[in-house]
C-alpha cells in the first residue's frame, strides 16, 4: 500500500505504439476506389435510407445490413467548422499544421454523414460560414496510397457570398 508520505517517482517519456488494423471489406472497397479512381462511395441503409461515409456493413441507426453502394460526388456543404489556434499534427501524415487554420465537416451531396478535414481558406470568420459549398481536393493519382490522407483539403467553391446575418 502506498502511503501519502511515500515519494512518487515519475519518468516523463514518449511511447510510440505503432499499430495496424484491418479495414474490412467495406472500407477497403471505398479506399481502393478513392486511391485508384478518385471516387467516394458510401452505403445506403435499406430501412432508413441513410447514406454512410465511411461505409459500414451495418447501419448505425437501424442495425440492418447495408448492401447498396452509392457513388458520391466530390462536392458538399460545410456543416461545421473551427478555427484552430493550437498546433496540430496531422494524424495520417504526421506533418504539423501551424495555426491558425480551419478544420471543417463537409456533408457530400449524396451522403448523410460528414467528412472532417482541413478547409483551404483564410481563417477569418468573415470569409467562412456554415452552408458554404466546398469541393474535395485529392492528391495526384500517382501519389495516392488508399487512406484518408489522399484528401488534401476541402476547397470552397468560387463565387460564393456569405449570407447576410439578421
Amino acid at each position: 500500500m502506498i502511503k501519502k508520505t511515500d515519494e512518487q517517482i515519475s519518468i516523463p517519456m514518449v511511447v510510440d505504439v505503432p499499430f495496424e488494423f484491418a479495414a474490412g471489406q467495406y472500407l477497403t472497397r471505398a479506399l481502393t476506389e478513392l486511391r485508384d479512381n478518385g471516387r467516394f462511395y458510401g452505403v445506403k441503409c435499406p430501412k432508413c435510407g441513410r447514406v454512410q461515409l465511411p461505409p459500414r456493413i451495418v447501419c448505425a441507426e437501424c442495425l440492418v445490413r447495408n448492401e447498396e453502394w452509392v457513388e458520391l460526388g466530390l462536392e458538399g456543404t460545410l456543416k461545421a467548422f473551427t478555427i484552430m489556434y493550437l498546433p496540430l499534427n496531422d494524424p495520417t501524415t504526421g506533418k504539423p499544421h501551424n495555426p491558425p487554420f480551419v478544420y471543417g465537416s463537409v456533408q457530400l451531396d449524396e451522403a448523410t454523414s460528414v467528412l472532417d478535414h482541413l478547409v483551404n481558406i483564410e481563417p477569418d470568420m468573415d470569409k467562412i460560414w456554415v452552408g458554404m459549398r466546398c469541393r474535395i481536393v485529392l492528391r495526384p493519382q500517382e501519389e495516392r496510397i488508399g487512406d484518408l490522407s489522399d484528401i488534401l483539403y476541402f476547397q470552397p467553391l468560387p463565387g460564393q457570398k456569405k449570407p447576410e446575418q439578421n
